[in-house]
């Protein structure tokens, strides 16, 4: 009986370490344009799923940035947001010699893409992956 009671009290602990976020009212949609990538200078678009509508900062090749429904974040830290009912995706970005390479951290449909870009990109990214 003891271990019994001792499974059911760890099984309780377990399932109410989860996101607090209602995955019926949270949608996992965002979209994010990739405007531009000129010299080391990034700019980003959200028009779904973010808190942020434009994002523009300096990327140097190789140089790691963490996105989320935020803005920029730490790509270290991978705890999620539970405060609201925004998307809890979140990726890194890596700018490359010819682009841009993004690698999943949490809530995304894809693990990495990576595509060429320069200057004018016109890329979209969403849950599914990228759309030109």
């Amino acid at each position: 009986m003891k271990n019994i009671l001792t499974l059911f009290a760890i099984a309780l602990v377990l399932t109410s370490c989860g996101s607090k976020k209602d995955t019926n009212k949270v949608s996992r949609d965002f979209n994010i344009e990739i405007l531009s990538i000129y010299n080391n200078e990034v700019k980003l678009k959200c028009t779904q799923g973010c808190k942020w509508t434009e994002l523009a900062f300096e990327l140097n090749n190789n140089e790691s940035l963490g996105i989320d429904a935020y803005g920029i974040t730490d790509p270290i830290n991978t705890l999620a947001d539970l405060s609201d009912d925004l998307p809890d995706f979140k990726f890194t970005m890596v700018k490359t010699d010819n682009g841009l390479t993004l690698e999943r951290i949490r809530d995304t449909g894809w693990n990495k893409l990576s595509f060429a870009c320069y200057r004018e990109c016109n890329k979209r990214i969403n849950y599914e992956g990228t759309e030109d």
